[in-house]
Order: structure tokens, then sequence, then C-alpha cells
């Protein structure tokens, strides 16, 4: 879980390009171990506040390997055993005023695959009362889950407390049951949503509102890693919302970040800053000129 006072705050932290009013919370479980002492380190040099961060004995801290196929296979290998910390958060830990007063609260779908995360992130919700930019990152992994139908139905009781809805074609089909961008985008709105956004690979992004939809092509990059491109989108995307920017100039710049990380090898380190998508976004514009 991730929330902001003044500031967006992404799934993966990102590099600002100006000091950072505020340290950005992050809400999260670790191991009791090493490794955890190094993400409490990299997160504190990332401007990440950490002090929701905390350790949970006997379990360790998760690691995923990624192997790298350009342009367009990157699986994921998790080591989350015998069960990962971050899901080991319970409701009576969280922050309930501080998450109801977010200026934006982002979550996944990961979070509900088990108890008693699945519990925490409905007591969040209930405390923020599906307030603007409540924000569900669709991020269905189907190793975390019994089955699909277990997913989507998690999903479904997910579905009206938030505002916003971020997912890629696999997604929204676990979601709402069908691949269709526009389809999907229109079926999650149908739940109440303001925003459904539809990340379509090399065919660009799709954001749909009541009463507009955008759809933003491809930035052209020569990828070399996947990993870490839809936090670099998401936090854009938090930014760009927060910024109280046009539909359009958001998706343009959420697309031009998560391409600049795509481009690149690392994931967290290599999250672009705001004058660098800014320059993506302006190269993209001269070109379609």
């Amino acid at each position: 879980m991730q929330l902001s006072p003044r500031r967006p705050s992404p799934v993966t932290p990102r590099r600002p390009s100006r000091p950072i009013e505020d340290p950005l919370p992050c809400e999260v479980d670790a191991g009791d171990d090493p490794f955890a002492r190094f993400v409490h380190r990299s997160l504190q040099e990332l401007g990440v506040d950490d002090r929701y961060v905390t350790s949970v004995p006997g379990l360790p801290t998760p690691i995923p390997f990624c192997e790298i196929h350009p342009p367009d296979h990157f699986p994921l290998w998790f080591y989350r055993f015998p069960k990962a910390p971050d899901l080991e958060i319970y409701p009576g830990e969280l922050d309930l005023a501080a998450i109801a007063s977010a200026r934006i609260f982002w979550a996944t779908v990961t979070g509900l695959s088990e108890e008693p995360s699945r519990s925490a992130h409905h007591a969040a919700w209930q405390a923020r009362g599906r307030r603007r930019h409540t924000v569900l990152d669709l991020d269905y992994r189907p190793m975390f889950w019994e089955s699909v139908d277990v997913a989507r139905t998690e999903i479904a009781r997910a579905l009206p407390h938030v505002s916003v809805a971020v997912g890629n074609l696999e997604e929204v089909e676990v979601a709402v049951g069908t691949r269709d961008p526009l389809a999907a985008a229109r079926a999650l709105l149908d739940l109440g949503l303001e925003l459904a956004v539809v990340k379509r690979g090399g065919d660009g992004v799709l954001a749909v509102t009541r009463d507009r939809v955008v759809d933003v092509p491809v930035l052209e990059v020569d990828v070399l890693n996947g990993l870490g491109a839809g936090d670099g989108f998401g936090g854009a995307l938090c930014h760009g919302l927060l910024a109280g920017w046009d539909l359009e100039s958001v998706m343009r710049f959420a697309n031009a970040a998560g391409a600049i990380v795509a481009s690149r090898l690392e994931c967290s380190t290599a999250m672009p800053t705001t004058a660098e998508v800014e320059e993506a976004v302006g190269r993209a514009s001269d070109a379609r000129a």
C-alpha cells in the first residue's frame, strides 16, 4: 500500500528531479534479516518514508528474479516461502487516519491474495470511503492465487471501494472478463470508478472516464528490460493525477515514464526524473508534429 500527503507515491520509488517536500510513506512488511536492512536503507536513499515498513520474525524478506529476453519476454521467478511477510499486514497495524486523509492511495491485487493482508486492504478502503484517487493496480500474478476464479472474486469485492483501476490486457480480463480495452474500461466505469487505464503493450495505453476516451500510442524505445516499467508508469500516473493535469497529459507523461524504464536495465534505480520524462514527452510531441 502506498499513500501520499502531498506528492505521488509510486509502487517502486522514483528518483525525484527536485527535493521532496515530505517523505513518501509506504505500508509493507519485510523479514527481520540483512536483506530487510538493505531494503530500509535503499528506501531512505530513494526518498521513501519507511516508518511503516515493519519486520515479521521468522519470515525471510522475499526476492524475485527476472529473466531478460528483449524485447517482450521477461518472466519473473518469486521466492516467497513459506509466506511473504508483505502479506502479513494486519488491519490493526494500519494508520487509518493517514490513509483516510492521503491525497492518493495505491493498492495492488497481489495484496488481496492471502489473509491477513486481504482484510487489511478492506479496512483501509473502509477508512477512505472511496475517496478520489483511490487506485487499484490490477497486478494479477497467477502464481500467487489458487485459481483465476478466486482472484476474480476478490477483485470484484475490491472494485466498489476504489476510484481508479490500472491494468494490462490480461489483468483487465481477469477483473471484468474481456480483453477488449474499451469494453473492459467501460465495464470498470460501470462499477462506479472514475478512471480506467488499460495498458496495451506495443499498442500504447487507453484511458477512459465518463466523458472522455484518451488513446496514447506507444513511445518507441529500444527495450532492454520490461521489469519496473509498470512501476514507472504508476508513479508518473500518480504525479499527473495529483498535479491536476488533463487526462491526455497524464497519460502521455505516464506512458513516457514507463518507456524510459523499459529502456534501462535496472528497476527502482532506473526510475526517471520528472525532467527526463518531460524531455521524452517533448520529443514525442515534436515527432507527431
